[in-house]
């Protein structure tokens, strides 16, 4: 950043963990103004942490991305934002079937409506400035879609298209649209963050031994291969710092090899290797949760 210049204004959504806590630090360590925001507020000591163990500095503010006047408040307090990263994000798991209509809504209130709500509250701040730039968290997923996590899919596909639309809107304002677009990696989104649609072990659903078998799948093949945060940081901060930004960024081994076999016509197999996997964890997990039952169902030798 140039010295001599007052520090760029940052704001970053979802800085409670995963890239946005990270982002946030790396942002102010990089000489930015960083306004880092996050729905639960109780998570913001671990940011602050990360902040002073940095030995850098930061406005940590609480901010509900699906709430408008929430939305309102922080743009009009911190205006003009120079970069906006539009991180905040959730999944629920669970099949299509499985999933409630609510539980839909939350994440495409959150992961699609909230975005734009926030998007059109700082760009006319931006367009009277004539610069800016938003870069929008969205998924692989939001790519080739995710089986048993079809909601969140959903609205990362309406995140990039969104992305790809408001880029050429925005153009003559000089303000610069990316999408940067990870596959899976180890943030709390697949640990401790993890959501389960309510009907997810519900007996009478088609789906319930293939939730069990994905949810298995992905504890014991696709977070321990998962890719480093770091990675995906480092995106972020180019996409920030750069003078032409791409549109797209696809961020580790998983992305670039989806998106390769897709553009060589190859995602069939790609899709059948899925289900394959995900039916043989289910069998596995069926025969360990039967095992389980069945070790309930003994009686207890008498003394």
């Amino acid at each position: 950043m140039n010295k001599t210049a007052p520090p760029k204004k940052v704001l970053i959504t979802g800085c409670s963990s995963g890239f946005g806590l990270a982002a946030a630090v790396q942002a102010a360590k990089a000489g930015y103004e960083v306004i880092a925001t996050m729905r639960n507020m109780k998570k913001a000591e671990y940011l602050q942490i990360e902040l002073d163990h940095a030995k850098t500095t930061a406005a940590i503010e609480h901010l509900d991305i699906t709430d408008h006047n929430q939305i309102e408040d922080i743009a009009r307090k911190y205006s003009p934002i120079d970069i906006l990263v539009n991180n905040a994000g959730m999944s629920i798991l669970g099949s299509f079937l499985d999933i409630t209509e609510s539980e839909m809504d939350t994440v495409f209130q959150t992961n699609y409506f909230g975005v734009v709500a926030l998007t059109r509250a700082v760009v006319p701040a931006m367009i009277t400035a004539g610069s800016g730039r938003i870069i929008n968290i969205a998924s692989l997923a939001g790519r080739i879609g995710h089986p048993f996590n079809a909601a969140y899919a959903a609205t990362k596909h309406a995140l990039v298209g969104f992305s790809r639309s408001i880029r050429v809107e925005l153009k003559p304002f000089n303000i610069h649209v990316t999408s940067i677009e990870p596959g899976y990696h180890k943030t709390e989104i697949l640990r401790a963050n993890v959501n389960l649609t309510e009907n997810f072990y519900n007996p009478d659903s088609p789906m319930l031994r293939y939730n069990r078998g994905f949810l298995r799948l992905m504890r014991d093949v696709i977070i321990p291969h998962a890719g480093d945060p770091a990675d995906v940081v480092k995106t972020i901060l180019h996409a920030m710092q750069t003078k032409n930004p791409r549109p797209h960024y696809l961020v580790g081994r998983d992305a670039k090899l989806a998106i390769a076999a897709r553009w060589l016509g190859l995602i069939g197999l790609a899709e059948k290797e899925v289900l394959h996997k995900i039916a043989t964890a289910a069998r596995r997990e069926t025969r360990r949760a039967d095992a389980k039952q069945n070790k309930k169902k003994r009686p207890r030798k008498s003394t």
